[in-house]
């Protein structure tokens, strides 16, 4: 990021939150977004995490995560369960639209029941309904609660909300889900004023915004007054952007290009630990015996492909769950570099080895 940007601190997503974030001497902050085009700026219609960022400085959830990856209330006032089966959450009062209409639980409804539909959006299934788990209905209870019922006992539910942002009945009912992406009308601390998919999007800060999460301070109408979302799929044009002053945040660095970066007084370097994992597919034929699996893991020199190709900016993890998730054993190491071992086991498995 520019030295000049100031409150910004990367998310253990990957998502730009601009909400907090300022800028030294302008109110007008460019972002370099590494994609060729947004998948829509419908909150139930795509899968993707630069549409999302641009999604989600337009809209807000119910909950939503601290930069460290906490569960903490946005839209919702409250929430309890008692089962991990019934989930009640009571609404927060005041909050608008952009168009000026206040939400309601029939908004908060209407979202829910949008993304479970097979036909939700203008005839197809959301490619979000897929990160509801084993919701099967959700109800106004009145204007400020919503019951959310699941087919089974779910502790890791409240994790899977911030992935889903409230939208309007009435207006999703007028326009469909073309006409929002097209126009979106949110709650969030920027409002759409223009842009394209494959082009740049353009906000406009919403001064109406009741305040965003009260665990996430300072609470208010975000300091910028507009922001800019630029399609720059290349990665050296994000960098010589960045460098040139022409976009004030970028992502995904080239690791060759950071120790430049890193002694350019105008550039600040920020990292957060990431949630992408890479790892190798064992599900075929030729992995079903055991003893292969554990060669394959002796057998790669991990440690030599982080430091060459990731310069360091990457680690090794033994199990598919992140070192800051629900999950993670601390106790569990990775397997040691050892290709004696893997030839050894390579043998007994029945394989000629040299």
């Amino acid at each position: 990021a520019s030295a000049r940007v100031k409150g910004y601190r990367p998310a253990l997503d990957s998502r730009i939150n601009l909400h907090d974030v300022s800028l030294e001497g302008g109110d007008t902050l460019v972002v370099g977004l590494l994609t060729n085009a947004l998948q829509s700026l419908d909150p139930a219609n795509h899968r993707d995490r630069e549409t999302e960022t641009v999604i989600r400085n337009m809209y807000d959830g119910l909950v939503t995560r601290t930069p460290d990856g906490k569960v903490v209330p946005e839209l919702a006032e409250s929430w309890h369960t008692e089962d991990n089966k019934v989930w009640t959450f009571t609404l927060r009062q005041g909050v608008r639209f952009h168009d000026g209409s206040l939400m309601t639980a029939d908004d908060v409804v209407f979202t829910f029941e949008r993304t479970l539909s097979p036909t939700g959006i203008d005839g197809q299934p959301s490619p979000r309904a897929g990160l509801l788990g084993p919701l099967e209905k959700v109800e106004k209870v009145d204007e400020r609660t919503v019951r959310f019922t699941l087919s089974q006992p779910f502790p890791e539910f409240l994790q899977l909300l911030p992935h889903h942002q409230i939208v309007s009945k009435a207006y999703v009912e007028k326009v469909g889900s073309a006409g929002l992406s097209e126009r979106p009308n949110g709650t969030g601390p920027f409002k759409f004023v223009s842009g394209r998919l494959d082009g740049e999007v353009i906000l406009e800060r919403f001064d109406d915004y009741y305040g965003g999460a009260p665990d996430l301070p300072p609470v208010g109408p975000p300091p910028l007054r507009r922001v800019v979302f630029r399609m720059m799929p290349d990665p050296a044009s994000r960098v010589n952007a960045l460098k040139a002053g022409d976009v004030h945040i970028i992502q995904a660095v080239p690791v060759d290009a950071i120790p430049e970066l890193e002694r350019d007084p105008d550039i600040q370097v920020l990292t957060a630990e990431g949630t992408r994992l890479y790892m190798i597919e064992l599900n075929n034929k030729v992995f079903t015996d055991r003893r292969v699996r554990q060669a394959l893991n002796y057998a790669i020199n991990w440690d030599a492909i982080l430091s060459a190709v990731y310069g360091g900016t990457a680690q090794r993890v033994p199990t598919a769950m992140l070192p800051s998730g629900f999950g993670y054993n601390p106790d569990v190491q990775p397997y040691p570099y050892d290709p004696d071992k893997a030839r050894e086991l390579l043998r007994e498995a029945g394989y000629q080895v040299r």
